[in-house]
């Protein structure tokens, strides 16, 4: 489990992407009951831009040279089966990211999984319509690109039962995401925020 025993004991978060020229950033905080503004910043994430193989690492220091918690490492160099593994600080394995490609044709589709190869939930997006839409504009031309600020919603599931949502914040300028879990849901908050972090800096959004 996380040395950072306040991540262990919340089961609320928020994903603030911070504008970089040559990176994807991200803040994640706890936020206040109820609010969808920034708490105090727990985790700090990089993702280096035109990485052969995909490298996305958390720390609880906003400077570069800090020492990493964990991270999401591609499998491969060129990761075409959308298989990612999250690592903590020694490179032991955490857990498994794992996007389904013949579900996602027409919603997008993850699985999540222990160091074991169990599953332990998989999200989809929340919405058919919205997740047809937003495919459709992805193909027609540019001006339907006004689309792709529809909500990016997921539902977070295990064995049929919701176990999470994960819902874009709008009216702001810069992707901004609350990550909400059931009370008593028990997995790795690791896993879980590398999870929330990939659907975002993973899918381009």
């Amino acid at each position: 489990m996380s040395t950072i025993p306040e991540l262990e004991s919340s089961d609320r978060f928020l994903i603030q992407q911070i504008f970089k020229p040559l990176a994807n950033e991200y803040r994640i905080s706890i936020p206040a009951p109820g609010s969808t503004e920034e708490g105090r910043p727990t985790l700090y994430v990089k993702q280096k831009k035109l990485k052969i193989r995909e490298d996305i690492r958390f720390r609880t220091s906003e400077h570069d040279d800090a020492p990493h918690v964990f991270m999401i490492k591609a499998r491969t160099v060129f990761e075409f089966r959308g298989r990612h593994d999250v690592l903590d600080a020694e490179g032991d394995p955490i857990g498994l990211l794992e996007k389904a490609f013949g579900l996602s044709l027409l919603r997008s589709h993850w699985r999540v999984k222990d160091p074991g190869g169990n599953e332990l939930f998989e999200a989809h997006e929340a919405s058919w319509l919205i997740a047809i839409i937003r495919r459709v504009a992805d193909l027609g031309p540019d001006i339907l690109s006004v689309l792709a600020w529809l909500p990016f919603n997921f539902v977070l599931k295990y064995d049929g039962t919701q176990v999470g949502t994960y819902r874009r914040v709008l009216g702001k300028l810069r992707d901004r995401y609350v990550l909400e879990l059931e009370p008593g849901f028990s997995a790795d908050r690791r896993l879980v925020l590398a999870f929330a972090v990939a659907l975002d800096a993973l899918q381009d959004r």
